[in-house]
């Protein structure tokens, strides 16, 4: 099973492994200021296309990858800029440029709209 290996902020009631459940109300919230970050190892080596996402309040993202567990040298794979804010729910897909050998995946929220932002799911294939 992927695990969160690492998230820049914890909220008990919307904690990181959230991303994983695909249930409406329950996500993962950060605790306010930027940069936030998730990083979550996969269970095995994984080719990776894209990256979905739904989300609330993100205005700048960037996706990274490491293709083994020591999550060190990981290397840019997608970025987007000036996400359309919206009254509901953002729905992202990210195509990673380098189609990478994945065993660490990094999701970086560079930006906000507000002071907080969430995800509801992060799906790979």
């Amino acid at each position: 099973m992927d695990e969160i290996i690492f998230s820049s902020s914890y909220d008990e009631k919307n904690p990181p492994q959230n991303v994983f459940t695909n249930k409406n109300n329950e996500f993962f919230s950060s605790t306010g200021m930027f940069p936030q970050e998730i990083c979550i190892q996969l269970n095995s080596i994984k080719n990776i296309k894209t990256i979905d996402l739904i989300s609330y309040g993100i205005k700048r993202i960037e996706i990274q990858s490491c293709e083994n567990d020591s999550a060190i040298n990981f290397k840019k794979q997608a970025e987007q800029n000036e996400i359309p804010q919206k009254n509901g729910l953002q729905k992202l897909s990210l195509n990673l440029v380098q189609n990478p050998k994945v065993k660490v995946l990094k999701i970086e929220i560079l930006e906000g709209y507000e002071d907080f932002c969430t995800i509801q799911s992060i799906k790979y294939k």
